[in-house]
């Protein structure tokens, strides 16, 4: 009788690099369970991916919500672990911190940090922390991004969160590393993907009547603009995921990028002061406009 394939959860599964990590893993010969907010995605989902397929409709912010899907998936995993969890799930809400709602910074750090951390701490003994399950030990992909170790002016919250996941990865790696579980950054560059949409839908005007009006539009337009065109596709994104999962020795860190040589090697060569300098005077000058 052959063996069951590998399961993987992924958050944050309805659009992006979720879909695309599902679709990956699926077409690898994987089980995916996936994340949806609303019961109309998790429909579509279902649908569009098919049997292999299984949604989870959750919220990463609710814990009793995680625990109920972590209940499902051991179920039917049935006394073996997890091979994958992917906290995928993520916000971004660009503002001048001076002027950024309080509501938008918190809904923000739940959802990126806190909901990583509660998406690991619910699945962790499926992944590898219950000794009444079998199998390998299964292994966690936190969500970074290149601004987890670069810090860009108008999205300061979701960059701190960002730089908290690294942290959290980091600790965890080490917390849970007697068990067998191996925890890997996964840190893109900017992605091509419908975010930017509504990112500029959200307005780059928001801010006009503020003293960061201009520079404000000049930073968010060069990022909405760029990311189509110099954006990594979802689908590298996944296909890095799947390495940091199948190989025999994963990187602690992946930081696929479609510029890896000035994004990876170059920028983080510049030194800080320098890259400080050149934002100080590019967005002095568009203050005044």
């Amino acid at each position: 009788m052959p063996s069951p394939p590998p399961a993987l959860v992924v958050t944050g599964a309805t659009s992006g690099i979720g879909l695309a990590i599902a679709r990956h893993f699926l077409a690898q010969g994987w089980r995916v369970f996936g994340s949806a907010r609303r019961e109309e995605d998790a429909r579509r989902l279902a649908e569009e991916l098919g049997p292999g397929f299984t949604p989870l409709l959750l919220d990463v912010v609710d814990a009793d919500a995680l625990a109920r899907a972590a209940e499902t998936v051991g179920a039917e995993l049935g006394r073996r672990r997890l091979a994958g969890l992917v906290a995928n799930a993520g916000i971004g809400i660009p503002a001048p911190l001076e002027h950024q709602e309080v509501a938008e910074i918190r809904r923000q750090i739940d959802v990126n940090l806190v909901g990583t951390m509660l998406t690991a701490r619910a699945f962790l003994p499926l992944v590898g922390t219950d000794p009444a399950r079998e199998g390998p030990p299964g292994r966690i992909v936190t969500m970074s991004s290149l601004g987890g170790r670069f810090g860009q002016p108008f999205v300061t919250s979701y960059i701190a969160t960002k730089h908290g996941i690294e942290g959290f990865s980091e600790a965890l790696r080490r917390e849970v590393s007697p068990f067998g579980i191996r925890v890997v950054v996964m840190a893109p560059s900017a992605v091509a993907t419908s975010v930017w949409d509504k990112v500029s839908a959200q307005g780059l005007h928001r801010f006009d009547r503020t003293r960061y009006g201009g520079a404000f539009r000049w930073a968010l337009g060069a990022i909405v603009s760029g990311a189509p065109r110099h954006g990594l596709a979802p689908e590298a994104v996944a296909r890095a995921t799947f390495a940091a999962m199948s190989a025999r020795r994963p990187r602690l860190r992946y930081a696929p990028s479609a510029r890896p040589f000035l994004e990876n090697t170059v920028a983080p060569r510049v030194p800080a002061r320098l890259v400080d300098a050149v934002f100080r005077w590019r967005m002095s000058a568009m203050r005044d406009r």
